[in-house]
């Protein structure tokens, strides 16, 4: 398949191998920047819209304000379980993996100085502390290709990079005796391609001779999350005027893990299958601040809007690649480069958060949120001990502004109320962020929700089903004509969560 045709951003998709062993590129930087659905049960149920609401555990992580309408103490814990469907399609074969999870996305406390009626014009303060699962991570996307005999595969592009980078058997074989630092290298060791001299006494590299058909076949495996703990205070001015602020700690803990399989069963080459494995890790911590107000100029309606500046980061990453080869007749090879560390430095684009909520008397209510992040505004940086210039992200962050654009984030919820029972539903859209893509790149979540609340106990259930696309190309070549397996990657993410909280 043509890149040109597919993406005219030439980035604008999920990264294959790349050139080094490092993996801060754009699609990192939109992994820690866009969340998905969160908070307690009953905020879920209603699509995540909160800005305006108020009053509800969640609203440390996404409006502090809200803790100013509290009255009384709280504390709340929401078990949840996920279920991902991954669906790679690629020259019409589809390929389906399921990965399960259990965890607790959401807990919180509420401590609250304000008991019965004002005595004045402020009524005191609330405090909080709260855990949010901002993404879940566990994911595993595989696919299956054929390539016809005259389409280029992962060989041809290892041969492609050596010629590129002006790379010289001399330096190669330094790799091989030292040590491998590249995929050339790695490649070079496992006699994945030839080295022949043109007529000014150049190296030029050629990959190994295979006639025929190539199967190729690829599995992804993802795990981990990232969580945010906010601190979190709020207050309220004659009960029209609550305002609220919010210190967020995340951290943030996502491995993968990649195998790359090609075989050819000509038996007129040598060459019979490669497989090539990737892992890498990466964890860091992040802060941000929140601050929030809403207004109640009437029981009936609800003003809410917040503001989240960017997240500072830092991120310590390991990670180690090998590659294997089987030749005929019976012959193995098999090379690693040389396990690595590298610490970095992220910043996450500022969030602005609105919204207005219409109370139904004692009927329920309908509440619609909007957010505003420009995604290209993300930027890597280069750690306190790198020893650097400073220079070392400048390509990466140049491809993120050209990658991505700012987006809109929409959320709309209602509950219905009948005695001590309620009922919801919402819809939430994640926009588009990026920039020049021809497919589109928004996240659709639709959410459903009951619950029972008493004087002190309440309980809530939520299912929320979320839907995404992509694009995924294991490896690219200069020429942007050259046909390249592009996978159409679905990804479906079903969550129940439940919410069982106390009241003092």
């Amino acid at each position: 398949m043509k890149m040109n045709k597919i993406v005219s951003a030439s980035l604008a998709l999920m990264l294959g191998w790349g050139g080094t062993a490092f993996a801060q590129n754009e699609v990192d930087a939109l992994r820690y920047t866009r969340y998905g659905l969160t908070g307690s049960a009953r905020i879920q149920g209603i699509g995540g819209a909160q800005t305006a609401l108020g009053a509800d555990v969640s609203t440390m992580a996404s409006n502090p304000a809200g803790l100013g309408m509290f009255r009384r103490s709280e504390f709340s814990i929401s078990p949840g379980m996920t279920f991902s469907t991954s669906k790679g399609s690629v020259f019409g074969t589809t390929t389906t993996d399921e990965r399960n999870s259990l965890g607790i996305p959401h807990a919180a406390f509420v401590f609250s100085e304000r008991q019965g009626e004002p005595q004045g014009d402020w009524t005191g303060a609330t405090f909080g502390l709260s855990f949010t699962r901002l993404n879940n991570f566990n994911n595993r996307t595989s696919y299956r290709n054929t390539a016809g005999g005259q389409d280029p595969t992962i060989v041809e592009y290892f041969t492609e990079q050596a010629n590129l980078r002006g790379r010289t058997k001399a330096d190669l074989d330094r790799e091989f005796d030292d040590g491998f630092t590249s995929l050339e290298g790695l490649a070079f060791g496992t006699y994945l391609f030839d080295v022949v001299q043109d007529a000014n006494g150049k190296d030029v590299f050629l990959p190994t001779d295979r006639v025929g058909n190539i199967n190729q076949s690829e599995e992804i495996i993802r795990r981990g999350s990232q969580n945010q703990i906010d601190i979190a205070g709020g207050t309220s001015y004659k009960d029209k005027v609550y305002l609220g602020a919010s210190l967020g700690v995340i951290t943030s803990d996502f491995r993968q893990e990649r195998f790359f399989r090609e075989s050819e069963e000509n038996p007129d080459t040598d060459f019979t299958s490669l497989e090539l494995r990737d892992e890498f890790r990466t964890r860091g911590t992040g802060l941000n601040l929140k601050v929030g107000i809403i207004v109640k100029p009437s029981d009936i309606v609800r003003f809410g809007a917040s503001i989240q500046t960017p997240t500072f980061y830092n991120f310590n990453e390991t990670f180690e690649r090998s590659l294997y080869s089987t030749f005929l007749p019976g012959e193995n090879y098999g090379e690693q480069e040389l396990p690595g560390e590298f610490s970095y430095k992220l910043t996450t684009p500022f969030r602005a958060n609105g919204g207005v909520a219409f109370f139904l008397q004692k009927y329920g209510f309908i509440t619609a949120d909007i957010e505003y992040v420009n995604y290209a505004n993300a930027s890597f940086g280069e750690s306190d001990d790198f020893g650097g210039n400073g220079s070392y992200f400048n390509d990466v962050n140049d491809r993120i502004s050209d990658t991505y654009q700012s987006a809109l984030n929409f959320r709309l919820g209602a509950e219905a109320r009948y005695e001590v029972f309620r009922f919801r539903a919402g819809y939430a859209i994640t926009g588009d962020p990026y920039k020049n893509a021809d497919f589109d790149g928004s996240i659709h979540t639709f959410t459903l929700g009951t619950g029972l609340r008493l004087n002190k106990y309440y309980a809530d259930i939520a299912f929320a089903s979320s839907t995404a696309n992509s694009l995924y190309a294991p490896y690219t070549f200069s020429d942007p004509a050259a046909v390249v397996p592009l996978v159409d990657v679905e990804d479906k993410q079903n969550t129940v969560m439940l919410t069982v909280g106390y009241n003092f």
